[in-house]
């Protein structure tokens, strides 16, 4: 009895690993769809990808929806959505989405200026590889906004 109870836990672990392993395929494939549509300019019909991917939990949709409320591409302008979805890009771990955080609280997009906590993001990401931060560190730096 005790046998058939652990081959039951086992198989129950690998259905649960497939089935997350499947999850993470299907918010790639739909965050490369979006990606490839928004690269073309096609952002109606970049959006609902990144939303389903953005659902379906992949950490660098929140990114693009950001970029796109950002800078008015298929949505209209929107400085403080943009704002919310590189926040929770960021909190995820999207580097980039980090920089983009960094971004808007350096420049007071969607958000209060705030130096102190563009520094913050900017060294996140920076610091995890991301090839844009560190020259806005440096800009900052030499602008006499220095990192603690």
């Amino acid at each position: 009895m005790k046998f058939k109870i652990l081959v039951l836990a086992i198989l129950a672990a690998l259905l649960t690993a497939c089935a997350i392993s499947s999850q993470k395929e299907q918010a790639k494939a739909l965050l490369d769809q979006g990606i490839a549509l928004y690269q073309k300019q096609d952002y109606r019909h970049a959006m609902p990808y990144f939303e389903q991917a953005q659902q379906a939990g992949h950490m660098k949709a929140p990114r693009y929806l950001g970029l796109m409320y950002l800078n008015g591409e298929g949505v209209a302008q929107n400085a403080q959505t943009a704002f919310a979805y590189f926040t929770q890009a960021a909190a995820a771990g999207d580097i980039t989405g980090q920089y983009w955080l960094g971004y808007c609280y350096e420049n007071g997009i969607g958000t209060a200026k705030d130096m102190t906590q563009a520094v913050r993001w900017h060294q996140k990401s920076a610091a995890r590889g991301d090839h844009v931060s560190q020259p806005a560190i440096d800009a900052l730096n030499r602008l006499g906004i220095k990192a603690n």
